[in-house]
């Protein structure tokens, strides 16, 4: 029987179109993102075994982790937003944990999405579900999810800054 999901959501407002805020973060290198938390979450440091451009379903990828453990990432779903009004969306599923994790969970899904919000705002909600091992969703909620909300603020928080400095750097 398959375990059920132990889902987190975090939310963010971007002061910039779905399609703006898409473009900077989906591409972006997760290492500037994604940089550990109160060093119990470990940080992404790199990223390899990439199977062609990572942006069609079916791709996938392998991310590195500051404390030596890995796992991939496949692309399930890839909608960029079109127009200003539009929702977009990048999901992906996880799989070939190695490190703590592994003993912890079986695979994970997460869901990025950019929708439209008042007055040129974008509303980025990044959702996360873990799949425990059988005897471990106790331990993944109550002890790893308070931690990996946190880490999940951390990186939203870098998110909407890197929005706000491409944006800057693009403009001169």
């Amino acid at each position: 029987m398959t375990q059920p999901l132990v889902m987190f959501t975090v939310v963010g407002v971007s002061f910039s179109a779905p399609s703006v805020a898409f473009d900077i973060v989906v591409p972006r290198d997760d290492s500037t993102l994604f940089t550990g938390y109160a060093k119990v979450l470990p940080a992404v440091v790199g990223l390899s075994d990439f199977s062609g451009p990572y942006d069609v379903i079916g791709a996938h990828r392998t991310v590195h982790l500051s404390d030596g453990g890995s796992f991939r990432e496949t692309i399930v779903g890839y909608e960029r937003p079109d127009a200003d009004h539009a929702i977009g969306h990048f999901d992906y599923n996880v799989s070939l944990f190695t490190g703590v994790l592994s003993s912890l969970v079986s695979d994970a899904t997460a869901r990025w999405t950019y929708a439209p919000g008042s007055a040129g705002r974008t509303h980025i909600t990044w959702t996360y579900g873990y799949r425990p091992l059988p005897g471990r969703a106790f331990v993944v909620r109550h002890l790893i999810g308070p931690l990996w909300l946190r880490y999940m603020r951390k990186g939203m928080k870098a998110v909407l800054q890197a929005v706000i400095t491409d944006r800057i750097d693009d403009r001169g």
